[in-house]
């Protein structure tokens, strides 16, 4: 299995909550989302202002106030089908995901055996390539240069479950269009895009590109259901283009989650590189 089938999904998950109860999953509790909160949201209208000299009529328009929502948790145990292509290789894979809430990520490829293992932490990445016999650690600073982006554990952690990449912010500009809210950001050289369904405030898209324009990412969000009253995407789309050495990489992954736990209980993080596996 190529080492880019496991870090693609890292990549893929590059780039304050709302309090939510705590549940173990049951099959009945899944529905699909289609209602507003709308506590966490409040929309000022525009006030008249009157130039009695002038008598020109203005609006004033007032801050926009969001609050998106977003996913508190324990523990997930979350299955998924994962389908890439990335560089002229194509490949689709089962994946077996545990999230330990801002600590730990791990993951298992497995089509009959498992063909690969790894872990992320706040400080790097590790896979285990079974059919190889070999491993592989970065850390987030290589991996950011290697994909032109600023990867880190919380971006990851943030996209895999549907969460805005980077909270939302003070000095955010909010515009309401339409059905959405757009709330843009500034991260280094980066500009991000967030799009906010009206509807449940969920995030549905996000859209980031450097200044240069040399790189560039769009996630999109579908298919909403409610588990154990906390709002997950179970379908994550992301298309990634990045420029290097004059070429043009075009990365497109297709996320699909069957199934999602929250858990009270650890699920495991079982990980360590056997004694005969070499590094690479």
């Amino acid at each position: 299995m190529s080492k880019y089938s496991f870090l693609i999904i890292s990549v893929f998950v590059i780039l304050s909550a709302s309090s939510c109860k705590r549940h173990k999953v049951h099959k009945k509790n899944i529905v699909a989302v289609d209602s507003l909160d709308t506590q966490m949201m409040r929309v000022e209208k525009p006030i008249l202002v009157i130039d009695e000299a002038s008598k020109v009529v203005a609006p004033v328009i007032t801050k926009i106030d969001v609050k998106p929502a977003e996913i508190d948790f324990k523990y997930l145990n979350i299955k998924s089908k994962v389908d890439f292509s990335a560089g002229g290789e194509v490949q689709s894979f089962p994946v077996n995901i545990h999230i330990k809430k801002d600590s730990i990520i791990w993951l298992s490829i497995v089509v009959g055996l498992e063909g690969a293992r790894g872990i992320i932490t706040k400080d790097s990445v590790i896979f285990l390539d079974r059919l190889h016999r070999t491993y592989y650690k970065y850390d987030f600073a290589s991996l950011s240069k290697q994909f032109n982006f600023n990867i880190n554990y919380d971006l990851v952690q943030s996209i895999l479950i549907g969460n805005m990449p980077i909270k939302k912010r003070e000095t955010d500009e909010v515009l309401k269009q339409e059905s959405v809210f757009v709330i843009k950001q500034k991260e280094g050289f980066v500009q991000i895009e967030n799009v906010i369904a009206e509807a449940n405030l969920k995030l549905q898209k996000v859209n980031a590109s450097d200044e240069t324009g040399d790189s560039k990412m769009g996630i999109d969000y579908a298919n909403f259901l409610i588990i154990s009253e906390l709002i997950f995407p179970k379908e994550i789309r992301a298309q990634i283009d990045a420029k290097k050495d004059g070429k043009l990489l075009q990365t497109s992954i297709n996320l699909q989650h069957n199934k999602i736990e929250v858990l009270e209980q650890s699920p495991g993080f079982l990980f360590s590189i056997p004694k005969s596996y070499m590094p690479k």
